[in-house]
């Protein structure tokens, strides 16, 4: 499932490529992927403007038009996107946006578990939506995170994927931030001290900055990535052990016991 990284690079590639360009039209193909709006309205809206600008929250990103309201674009499993300058459209495009041009960036989601909607306010969609802060927001420390979780008795891998407490980090994410914090995915949340705080949140911070630069692509992340050997059962990256793989709140999960205690 896209997370915060791969969000971000969305958000990068669309500021590359369809900033500034009127929208002339908009297709629909598929509008059971548009949330609480109709297709006739949602393309009345676009109709004649153009995305000046981006900002994403956690696994949502946002596209400020010309004027309100606001697209909303959610990826869910497999969501992506896709512009070209051909009228050729890639399969499962689901939302298309066509410009002024000849240009067109497509909303491409094979399993049809993303969203996209319209919004007029983009604080108030965050507080329907019951959304902590994003991860990366530069004005969260890691005592605010402690202070967050504080009193909770679930698994820490479980709680750091509770969108509501911390927006963007997802299963495979959390299983490389807690790696290399060094903590083990099933420890309690009410068990660490503030040091252990402290080792998650530069370790968040270190790890997802890694794979925006990275593009999101887990083989480029350094050998010492868990995600690199994450589905392959194979040994630890760090001290050749054997990595585990369980089940957490539903969720596989991986991690070394040896580097994890």
């Amino acid at each position: 499932m896209p997370e915060l990284p791969d969000v971000e690079c969305f958000k990068m590639y669309l500021d590359d490529t369809s900033l500034h360009q009127e929208i002339v039209a908009t297709e629909v193909p598929d509008p059971g992927i548009l949330d609480g709006i109709s297709a006739r309205p949602f393309q009345m809206c676009l109709q004649g403007e153009s995305m000046e600008a981006t900002s994403r929250h956690g696994k949502f990103l946002f596209v400020h038009l010309k004027s309100p309201p606001c697209l909303v674009l959610h990826f869910g499993m497999t969501g992506y996107l896709d512009y070209a300058r051909s009228n050729e459209l890639p399969k499962h495009a689901r939302v298309v946006f066509r410009f002024a041009g000849n240009g067109r960036l497509a909303y491409v989601c094979q399993r049809k578990l993303g969203r996209v909607t319209i919004t007029d306010d983009r604080e108030a969609f965050l507080q329907s939506h019951q959304l902590g802060p994003d991860a990366l927001d530069e004005q969260l420390t890691d005592r605010g995170l402690a202070e967050r979780f504080a009193g909770r008795r679930s698994a820490i891998k479980s709680a750091m994927m509770d969108q509501s407490m911390l927006a963007g980090v997802g299963n495979i994410y959390a299983d490389e931030i807690l790696f290399q914090a060094g903590i083990a995915p099933h420890r309690r949340v009410f068990e660490l001290d503030d040091q252990a705080w402290r080792t998650i949140f530069r370790a968040m911070h270190r790890v997802l900055q890694t794979a925006i630069r990275k593009g999101a692509e887990v083989s480029r992340f350094p050998p010492t990535y868990l995600l690199r050997r994450r589905g392959q059962d194979g040994p630890c990256p760090k001290c050749n052990r054997q990595l585990k793989t369980t089940r957490l709140g539903g969720r596989r999960t991986c991690f070394c016991p040896h580097c994890q205690q």
